[in-house]
């Protein structure tokens, strides 16, 4: 159908053109002198992984965690979040397709005490569920809690299964929500489901500030896994794939 084929050409277009324009405002508040900002970094809690990214993520940022199932992307999250927690850091942690009491439990199998930090107030869940009809008011609530509740950290898990439900206006309202993050200095975890038929996936790599690509290999009887930092902006980084594994104490980076 050639019509709806130039309909999106002329979406992808119009992404990268507001893109731009998001470039150009964080310039602008950044002001004259913005290049000489230091950039506060932001742990990732992942053994091994901060000193390949000059010691973190930069405050604000936008990191999208890609890969197929199974290569320890929602572990990762699971995993940055807890590290905020442990520093006493706001975080919240939406979830669209696992519910709450699934992810506490697997949390809790690594010793990260997601009960206590819930009681404290300092971790906080939003369980979209992916299998009733969603609208916009569901990107406008994850806005409003951004603009109003000053959080340090969040988590969507995942960004593909919003995107998927929600395929006709999800683009600029990422791009509305990557805005409002980066400008109440939100550091964000986007875990986004890796399939080569998923034409979303790249989008949502395009957009993120950063990209983590996560994979697992099968030698023999023995699976192997890897963390490449594809991308991340104003950051050195060492871009080859980093053996991981999984410890007692979450994922970590092998020496």
């Amino acid at each position: 159908m050639p019509e709806l084929s130039w309909m999106k050409d002329k979406k992808v277009e119009e992404i990268e053109d507001k893109i731009d324009e998001r470039e150009v405002v964080r310039l602008d508040k950044w002001g004259k002198n913005w290049e000489n900002t230091p950039i506060q970094r932001v742990s990732s809690g992942i053994s091994g992984l901060d000193s390949l990214m000059e010691n973190g993520f930069p405050k604000g940022s936008n990191i999208i965690v890609s890969g197929l199932q199974g290569t320890g992307k929602s572990t990762f999250a699971m995993q940055f979040i807890a590290e905020g927690c442990k520093k006493g850091e706001k975080c919240l942690y939406i979830t669209i397709e696992q519910s709450p009491p699934s992810i506490i439990k697997q949390a809790l199998q690594y010793q990260w005490p997601y009960p206590d930090w819930e009681k404290q107030g300092i971790l906080q869940f939003a369980y979209l569920n992916f299998k009733k009809p969603m609208s916009t008011k569901i990107f406008e609530y994850i806005i409003r809690t951004v603009e109003q509740d000053h959080w340090d950290r969040m988590v969507m898990d995942s960004i593909s299964a919003l995107m998927n439900a929600q395929f006709s206006v999800a683009y600029n309202k990422i791009l509305e929500l990557f805005e409002k993050t980066a400008e109440h200095g939100v550091t964000t975890v986007c875990v986004a489901q890796k399939d080569d038929k998923n034409r979303a996936n790249e989008f949502i790599e395009y957009l993120g500030d950063g990209v983590l690509l996560f994979e697992k290999n099968i030698l023999g009887q023995t699976p192997s896994r890897t963390i490449t930092i594809d991308k991340l902006r104003w950051t050195k980084i060492i871009e080859l794939p980093n053996d991981a594994e999984f410890t007692i104490n979450g994922l970590a980076v092998k020496g």
